[in-house]
């Protein structure tokens, strides 16, 4: 007798920033994996975004109306992923003796950083892991947040119907999601140096690897919400018009206006990021001089800027790939897809973790 597999349905990965809800939900049939549900949705309350400091989410008539949305758009269930922004997050580095010595690595590690953040260690939570080794140095890089942003989270959720069943962190988030597109061995059998770019709304996320293994994190306080503010203050565009600056919606190849105004507006935003991803590649190139260089895996808001692709390339002269997987392609279409896809990526990271 031949049994049914069975169906298997994600967590709603759901990420928030002070712009719009993205969200997806995946199901996975055997080895097989697609979307159920996507979802891009402006904020309700987009001029009235506080940076609380103790909760990151949206209000709870706000977070309740967007749930009434997703059930509207084909999502099953209430349970969400999220990640804890990094502006609520510390990072820390450091030696840990080796997994094999036996020693507790867990309660070290939270230990340490306790000690720097001059908490005590049942305040926080943190998820670490060991860095590649360089000579005889093994270090650890953590990243931790208070168990007081954890609790409020889930309470936030909690009340406007949602239930979390994971909370992960940004930096591994962007990676699960991207590395399907960074290969972890070179031509030659090295393992080469990739980056992965979030670009975010308030602010954007380097991730640097070494092959597939994390090795270092930087943290840009740049993001596509001064691309939109210029188009919309500077340059006077309607609500339509900004979208069309970031790429929701594609310009008619007659509109040169428009086209114009969309590079100027990406200009400065992308000559920043790519400095500080220069930085970024630098530092690792100097710890591994053996290793080469990789690829650019761009996701986010602004993938798809031209001008921002070039400032990459004139600067960095590495391939960039987009991280948006095939099933996310397959499953937006129209307008913008291929840019509203990319920006789809980071809620894609969270639904996929299935252990949620």
């Amino acid at each position: 007798m031949i049994s049914k597999v069975r169906v298997q349905r994600s967590a709603i990965g759901l990420d928030i920033d002070g712009h719009e809800f993205k969200a997806v939900q995946l199901e996975r049939d055997g080895q097989e994996s697609r979307v159920a549900a996507w979802a891009v949705f402006p904020r309700l309350n987009q001029e009235d975004v506080t940076q609380d400091a103790s909760n990151p989410l949206p209000d709870q008539k706000e977070l309740a109306w967007a749930a009434s949305i997703l059930n509207r758009r084909g999502f099953s269930g209430r349970e969400v992923s999220l990640a804890v922004p990094s502006r609520f997050c510390t990072q820390h580095q450091f030696e840990l003796p080796p997994k094999e010595s036996g020693a507790p690595i867990d309660v070290l590690a939270k230990a340490e950083v306790a000690r720097e953040r001059k908490c005590d260690p049942h305040e926080i939570e943190l998820g670490h892991w060991a860095l590649p080794q360089r000579g005889r140095t093994t270090e650890t890089m953590a990243i931790a947040c208070t168990q007081k942003t954890i609790r409020s989270m889930a309470d936030g959720a909690h009340d406007a119907g949602l239930e979390v069943v994971g909370i992960d962190l940004s930096e591994l988030t962007v990676l699960r999601a991207a590395q399907r597109k960074l290969p972890d061995s070179s031509m030659d059998g090295n393992r080469p140096i990739h980056a992965v770019l979030h670009f975010g709304w308030g602010h954007s996320t380097v991730v640097v690897t070494l092959g597939n293994q994390l090795s270092y994190v930087r943290r840009i306080h740049q993001g596509a919400q001064s691309v939109w503010e210029q188009a919309r203050a500077k340059f006077g565009l309607s609500e339509n018009g900004a979208r069309a600056v970031l790429g929701d919606i594609d310009i008619h190849d007659g509109d040169e206006q428009l086209s114009k105004i969309r590079a100027a507006c990406w200009k400065k935003a992308s000559a920043q990021i790519a400095s500080e991803l220069d930085v970024a590649f630098a530092y690792v190139s100097h710890a591994f001089r053996m290793a080469p260089m990789g690829h650019i895996a761009l996701c986010g808001y602004g993938s798809q800027s031209q001008t921002l692709r070039t400032q990459l390339d004139q600067i960095m002269g590495v391939p960039l790939v987009d991280t948006a997987v095939p099933e996310l392609l397959n499953a937006v279409s129209g307008q913008g897809s291929a840019s509203v896809a990319s920006r789809l990526v980071y809620a894609y990271g969270l639904a996929a973790r299935y252990d949620a």
